[in-house]
This record gives structure tokens, sequence and C-alpha cells, in this order.
């Protein structure tokens, strides 16, 4: 345990690059005296997923104020939370949640969803994030996907193994069908396409935190450039990143994987 979380505090650092300097939120102020109450905004946090894009931030100040900043990358898979009214009827007790906005990277008009990450406050791309959901990342070779929770349902497309998907929380549409506890409803980024409210195989998705680090080591160890060229070059990098993955009691198809990959990169030495 002690080994995996170094290296996801070791993972996190190699997949973000540079980022502006956070600032925390602030802490409420006690406020003494008051003749008047004042309506507190009633915040609920719910549980979401990035799985692409960044983190934003609203400029407040200067000549881009009213616009959206980018701060730093989104690794995907990572855990976030999304903000939401605890009574959304009433009108004066609300917090924005989402918010169309220009970015400052183009002055293209965007959707924002509102959002909390490391106990700060930031923005995020509607496509980029799933809200309620739990990380995922597919594991099987034919992860066909559904257009409902049924075996007759299987459509042409399927996501490839290693894809984070986003688990939804489980809706009421699904009742109405009697094998819906054999899949899962996702959400996922592939080719810089949306996929929404899809299903998966239960069986073909994982929820497994070691499993989704692992698959995020591998994307890590094979990121290529514009130019096709390997991204992660430092060969001490590289194989501590093998060993941790490597020591992970992952499933045979991605340990398969794995191996694939170390053997390639180190075929030369076996024929010395």
């Amino acid at each position: 345990m002690k080994k995996f979380c170094i290296c996801a505090f070791a993972l996190l650092a190699l997949l973000t690059g540079c980022k502006e300097k956070s600032t925390p939120l602030a802490e409420p102020q006690e406020v003494q005296n008051v003749t008047e109450s004042v309506s507190v905004p009633q915040v609920t946090l719910i549980k979401s997923v990035m799985i692409a894009g960044g983190y934003w931030r609203l400029v407040t100040e200067g000549a881009d104020a009213g616009k959206m900043k980018w701060v730093e990358y989104a690794v995907p898979g990572t855990p976030v939370q999304a903000y939401g009214n605890a009574d959304p009827s009433n009108s004066s007790d609300v917090v924005e949640i989402k918010r169309q906005v220009v970015r400052t990277t183009d002055n293209e008009k965007r959707d924002f969803v509102h959002i909390q990450f490391d106990g700060h406050d930031y923005w995020a791309q509607d496509y980029s994030i799933v809200v309620n959901a739990v990380p995922g990342v597919v594991m099987g070779d034919a992860a066909y996907l559904f257009s409902q929770p049924s075996p007759d349902a299987m459509g042409d497309k399927k996501l490839n193994i290693g894809t984070v998907v986003g688990v939804l929380s489980g809706s009421s549409e699904s009742a109405s069908f009697p094998y819906a506890a054999n899949y899962v409803k996702v959400n996922a980024y592939v080719n810089s396409r949306l996929i929404e409210g899809s299903y998966l195989s239960k069986d073909a998705v994982s929820t497994s935190s070691s499993d989704l680090l692992a698959m995020q080591i591998y994307e890590k160890l094979t990121a290529t450039d514009a130019k096709g060229a390997m991204q992660l070059t430092d060969e001490v990098a590289r194989q501590d990143l093998f060993e941790t993955a490597l020591s992970f009691n992952m499933p045979e198809t991605i340990h398969e994987m794995f191996m694939t990959l170390y053997e390639s990169e180190h075929a030369e030495e076996g024929m010395e």
C-alpha cells in the first residue's frame, strides 16, 4: 500500500505539467452583529471524474476578466467534485454550477462546469467531466457498447482496452431491463468525440484504483509527441514505472500488455 501511494503521487507529478499556483478556497468569515438574516447558498458536492481536458479558472481582473484561463492538464480518471445546489428550486439559495464563457486560448465560447479539485476551485469543460460518476477503466478486449442494458442492444462499436470512462450512478431507466445488473452506464471521450450514456458489460470495466493507475502508467509509457517520438525518454523513470506497474495484482490481459512493451524495449539487451 505504501508503494502504491508513493507511485500515485509520482505518476501525477509525471503526468501533469506546469501550472499556475492554485488559490485555496476562502475560509468562511465569522460575521457578528448581524441584524438581518442572510441567505447562504446550500452547496452540495457531487462525486465526478475527469475523462479528458484540463482545469480552468475564471479571470477576474485585467483585459481577460470574465474569460476562462487554462490552468493545468487533467489526468484522465482523476476524481473531482462538481458543485450542486441542495435546493435548486430556491432561486435565492443557489451557487453557480455551470457557465457558458469565452476561453482565453482561442476566444471561443464553451460550456463549463464548476468543480473542486484538491481543495481548490476550478472549472472544467462539460465534455471533459462526468458528473455523478466514479472512474473506471476498460479491461476487456471486446468491450462493445450497448445502447441499453440488455444483451440484444449491442452495437458495432467498442472501446479499446485501457480506455478511461466515467461510470455513472444507477439510473431509473435500467429498472425495466431484467439483465440491467450485468451492465454499467458510462461516458467516455475517445478520438475527440464524447460518448454519452452508453452501456458496457460490467465484466469489461474495472473501478479498482490500482487497475486505473496501471493504465495511467501505460499511457505515460506509450505517449508520443506530434512527430511520433516518445515523450518519456528518461530510462530511470521508465524503469521505475515498469517495476511499479508490474508489482500490481492486475488482470492477465493488462499484465501481458506491460510485458510486451517491456520486452520490446529490452530486446536488444538480450541479444548482446
